[in-house]
């Protein structure tokens, strides 16, 4: 020990070690009040730390799990709404269908608002799979489960297209992979509903109404006949025929068509005698059927006008009206004459005029007919063949008669024949209640139809009655319950696929396989021995989830609307079962969301168990230790006192 060194006494130096010690308890109990735990690292206590840390750790790794749950939530939320909207339109969609029972009669108007109502259909199928497709969250979508896809190959389909009149080939609602036989055939023979045609002569005043030919190979269709009478009572009467936008229009029972007797030269009996020349005069429209009648001395010979008197019977080409009333007066002339033959001199020309044969007829007149008269009519010229005695005059008279009955044929370009009689006296009697539109369905030998593997066929044909899986124009659905076959059908070209009967083959097979992308795994602890998988369900509209399929046959039939109220129905308890499903993984995971929560607070009340400080107790130690720091203070000055007592001694 050199001279230098300061030699504190014994009692300066334990108050003085009492101080610093002293302070350093101060500023341990200081840290923790500033920071509110008595273990602020390892050195304060490496049990209550650790164990502190652990506990903290494992919370803060379940606050990251409440999260990934909050969001499971939120993405089965999402999938929930999806499927409420697409309830929603399930109900609007059968809402469609029970409007369509409610206009399943076969009039024009009831087809169109079925085939709206079909539309319509069509178009919230399309929403149903638009809102599935838009139900997802943070790149989850618990609407588009499975994966699963089905098709039908492009080569079966340009197969099937292949075959004439048919197009737009594919299978709709695919629930299993099968193979469809697809063929046309029948004779293509044309008939028509009895019951329509029935009821067409009852209400139009018809009789013999008949509908026959053979479909075009380029112009046929399958669309109904509609016959149309208007006019009145006495006057002249108009039939309309219509088939596919084509009309054929008749005029009859005009009753213009006259024949009038008159003298030209009267009959003298003198000696130098004149012999009588009297004349008819055929004038106005003449028709099939109209009747003519020259009385003659009382009596009578009459000519009715057969087609050949309207027409060209080579070539078809129809006369004019001269031509017709001039044909219709050689026939009464010809009638009048007993048969003899004419000569064809104009008379007003002064031609030579033929007898009729007096020896074997017992009339002794000359008859001709005039084929030069004047615009408008034509002339029968009769005369006495005597100018003597009775024989050289007589009494003439003519009249002329409506067709009691007016025969009518068509022939459209799609090959069908529409033929009827029209009953004048029918008509009459009606009135104008006849007046008015007969709808009539056209049944044609022609059937499409598609076979399975499993040998089950479904056929629409053109011979069934509407209502009935008929054949139409346009696109014809055929349902298995794999799946519906759908091919548009080309009326005017049928014929030649119906022809040659050969069948092709439509496949569908598995394009995808099933994958669980959109399955939801949630994690419930840090090790994930506790978790749940929520399994993504397909609520789209095709076969492998809510199958519902496009409106079949434009609800042409009650069997179509059948099937879209069936489709409905299973949507209807897939939805259910997916909601439900959703609703309980939804309040398992809630469930754990909120169990996470309090036991992640029971982590973190028991880490602070371990480590925070009792600020109550930490304050009152201050307290002590800042009162014995001011005691040791002064010790340490008494102490220091002592050695200045010294310095008095000097």
């Amino acid at each position: 020990m050199s001279s230098s060194d300061v030699s504190l006494t014994a009692g300066m130096r334990n108050n003085l070690l009492l101080l610093q010690k002293t302070n350093k308890q101060v500023e341990s109990i200081q840290s923790r009040l500033a920071t509110g735990n008595k273990v602020n690292s390892a050195l304060d206590g490496p049990n209550s730390f650790f164990a502190a840390k652990g506990l903290n750790t494992r919370a803060g790794d379940l606050s990251s799990l409440k999260e990934a749950m909050g969001q499971a939530i939120s993405t089965i939320q999402a999938g929930d709404k999806g499927i409420t909207a697409i309830e929603d339109l399930v109900a609007q969609a059968r809402g469609l269908t029970t409007t369509a029972y409610s206009n399943l009669g076969n009039d024009a108007s009831s087809i169109a608002a079925r085939k709206s109502l079909a539309e319509q259909f069509n178009r919230l199928k399309d929403q149903i799979d638009k809102i599935a497709g838009d139900s997802g969250y943070q790149g989850k979508n618990l609407l588009k489960g499975n994966g699963l896809t089905l098709d039908s190959t492009s080569d079966s389909r340009k197969n099937v297209n292949s075959i004439s009149g048919l197009s737009n080939s594919r299978v709709t609602n695919v629930v299993s992979a099968d193979t469809y036989s697809v063929k046309v055939s029948g004779t293509g023979a044309i008939s028509a509903d009895l019951e329509d045609i029935a009821k067409a002569e009852d209400s139009r005043g018809l009789a013999s109404l008949k509908v026959s030919g053979t479909i075009s190979a380029t112009a046929g269709n399958f669309s109904d006949i509609s016959v149309e009478i208007r006019g009145n009572s006495g006057r002249e009467r108009t039939a309309i025929v219509t088939e596919n936008g084509e009309s054929r229009t008749f005029k009859f029972f005009d009753n213009t068509q006259s024949a009038v007797a008159s003298t030209v030269t009267a009959g003298v009996t003198a000696t130098t005698g004149v012999a009588q020349v009297s004349k008819i005069t055929i004038s106005g429209s003449v028709e099939e059927g109209d009747t003519f009648t020259a009385t003659i001395n009382g009596q009578s010979f009459s000519y009715t006008a057969k087609a050949s008197d309207l027409a060209d019977s080579t070539t078809g080409t129809a006369y004019n009206p001269d031509q017709r009333r001039a044909k219709v007066a050689e026939g009464l002339a010809r009638a009048i004459a007993g048969g003899a033959d004419f000569d064809g001199t104009n008379i007003t020309s002064g031609g030579t005029l033929t007898s009729a044969d007096s020896d074997d007829t017992g009339k002794r007149f000359n008859v001709a007919y005039n084929t030069d008269a004047s615009a408008n009519s034509a002339e029968i010229l009769i005369s006495s063949d005597l100018t003597g005695g009775t024989g050289a005059s007589f009494t003439l008279g003519a009249s002329s008669t409506n067709a009691a009955q007016k025969a009518i044929s068509v022939t459209f370009s799609s090959g069908t024949t529409v033929s009827f009689t029209v009953d004048r006296a029918l008509l009459e009697a009606k009135g104008t209640s006849a007046n008015g539109v007969s709808s009539i369905e056209k049944n044609v030998d022609i059937t499409l139809s598609a076979t399975n593997l499993n040998g089950v066929t479904v056929e629409r044909s053109g011979l069934n009655a509407r209502g009935n899986a008929k054949l139409s124009e346009g696109e014809n659905s055929l349902n298995f319950d794999s799946g519906t076959v759908r091919v548009t059908v080309d009326a005017s070209t049928i014929k030649a696929a119906a022809s040659s009967a050969l069948p092709a083959n439509l496949t569908t097979v598995q394009r995808t396989d099933a994958n669980t992308e959109n399955d939801l795994a949630v994690q419930f602890n840090a090790d994930n021995t506790s978790n749940i998988q929520v399994v993504s369900r397909n609520v789209s509209t095709d076969g492998q989830g809510l199958r519902i399929d496009y409106a079949q046959n434009n609800f042409l039939d009650r069997a179509d609307i059948d099937k879209a109220v069936a489709s409905l129905d299973f949507a209807t308890s897939t939805l259910r079962s997916a909601s439900q499903a959703l609703s309980t993984n939804l309040n398992v995971i809630q469930t754990r969301e909120s169990f996470t929560n309090e036991f992640s607070n029971v982590l973190v009340e028991g880490a602070n168990k371990l480590v925070q400080a009792d600020q109550n107790e930490e304050g009152a130690n201050l307290l002590l230790l800042q009162t014995r720091q001011q005691l040791g203070t002064i010790s340490l000055s008494l102490a220091n006192q002592a050695q200045q007592s010294i310095l008095r001694l000097f």
